[in-house]
């Protein structure tokens, strides 16, 4: 009888059927825990693209182009300004590196030094920076 449930291929469908929910589960679990960085960071882009006005680098015109979704600057720089960024506001690359980094792919350009630095001024504080314990 094909639909009896305790066939031995409904036996060995159940340990690949489990297998796979559990993969489903923690892939979904691993979205939802960074989908909360993603938004801090994509509120991060937007602050700076309103308060920092004009965000040009080189000559892309940065701020118009978080607004319009990466339109307004070339694709390449674009998507360069975003990784580089992405990597300042998580702490993984220094300041001068951000700075330097861009302007060599991006190009160089009188608003640079004040994007840069009010990006830089915009970035969340170093948790280890508001604890209790490190002032004295």
């Amino acid at each position: 009888m094909q639909d009896d449930p305790t066939s031995d291929d409904a036996v060995a469908v159940a340990p690949v059927l489990r297998a796979a929910i559990l993969v489903a589960t923690i892939a979904m679990a691993a979205c939802a825990s960074n989908s909360g960085q993603t938004d801090d960071f994509n509120g991060f882009l937007n602050r700076i693209a309103a308060e920092c006005k004009p965000l040009i680098i080189g000559s892309d015109d940065i701020g118009q182009a978080i607004v319009m979704g990466g339109l307004c600057a070339k694709p390449e720089n674009y998507n360069y300004f975003l990784g580089r960024t992405s990597a300042l506001y998580r702490g993984a690359i220094p300041s001068q590196v951000y700075r330097d980094s861009l302007t060599a792919f991006i190009g160089s350009g009188s608003y640079n030094q004040r994007s840069f630095d009010c990006i830089i001024a915009r970035l969340p504080q170093p948790m280890s920076a508001t604890t209790p314990a490190a002032v004295h």
